[in-house]
């Protein structure tokens, strides 16, 4: 009777596969159940691949139920009934026991994906080589140049009828300010350096010598040792009271004589025109 268990035993297949039939190409899983305690471990083996089985991903193992359940993902690329060799596995106990499981045999059903009775179709001979075409570089190289002239074309055309800013004038031909509106706007100070200086450009050209670069009083010095015929107790008062007017404060009225003092003795400055000899 025990002998009967046994040989029972042997005969149940320790491996379940699904699906079934499986056909070629498809994904079979196969499932292991082992009674065993809940903190064994088990330690898995790889399964070869070969040209008939291809494994999809790692073993695994993972306890639930009382029973310790092992997986292996395979694809098989042959149609017919496979006896696939499964690798043994370590169990490891707490105690450190170590033992082994034998993998046995996975018995995989796999279904044909042509139909049957229908042979493969013969193979075609080779063709012959095909000819390459020659590429002309000349349609796309005339090309390029198109649109590079096109492209100076439009940009010169945008450039003549773009408008052309205002060209402005250097800052020594910049007129000068009006004195009228620098009057109205309350700055004599601006009104009496203005003045100041376009009498000394009068003196200036009248005395060469008494330039911009001196001072008001070195520009009196040269021109009471000059020899010119010149107002010079006009010119040292208007001068010296548009200095003063310059930098402190000053009511308008006062600068607006003195700006009219300024141009009565600029045109005494002017120099008399030259007469042509007869």
């Amino acid at each position: 009777m025990t002998a009967l268990l046994l040989l029972l035993a042997l005969q149940l297949p320790t491996w379940a596969v699904t699906p079934v039939p499986a056909t070629v190409g498809d994904t079979v899983r196969l499932v292991r159940r082992v009674r065993t305690a809940p903190d064994v471990q088990a330690r898995l083996r790889s399964l070869d691949a070969s040209t008939l089985i291809e494994p999809l991903a790692a073993p695994r193992a993972a306890y639930a139920e009382g029973a310790l359940t092992i997986l292996y993902t395979v694809a098989l690329f042959a149609p017919g009934e496979h006896a696939v060799a499964m690798p043994d596995a370590e169990l490891l106990y707490p105690d450190g026991r170590v033992e082994t499981l034998l993998g046995d045999t996975a018995m995989v059903s796999v279904a044909a994906v042509l139909p049957a009775g229908d042979p493969l179709p013969p193979a075609l001979p080779a063709r012959a080589p095909l000819q390459r075409r020659l590429r002309r570089s000349l349609p796309l190289v005339g090309l390029v140049l198109g649109v590079i002239a096109a492209g100076l074309a439009w940009a010169a055309w945008r450039r003549r009828a773009r408008p052309r800013p205002a060209r402005r004038l250097p800052s020594e031909v910049r007129p000068d300010p009006s004195i009228g509106s620098w009057m109205e706007a309350g700055e004599p100070r601006a009104v009496a350096a203005v003045t100041a200086g376009r009498l000394r450009a009068r003196i200036a050209a009248v005395a060469p010598e008494a330039g911009r670069h001196l001072d008001a009083e070195e520009c009196l010095d040269v021109l009471e040792a000059s020899d010119h015929p010149l107002p010079m107790r006009e010119l040292t008062e208007v001068l010296r009271s548009l200095e003063r007017a310059r930098f402190s404060p000053a009511v308008p009225s006062d600068v607006a004589e003195l700006v009219e003092r300024a141009e009565r003795v600029s045109r005494e400055l002017e120099p008399p025109p030259v007469e042509e000899a007869l």
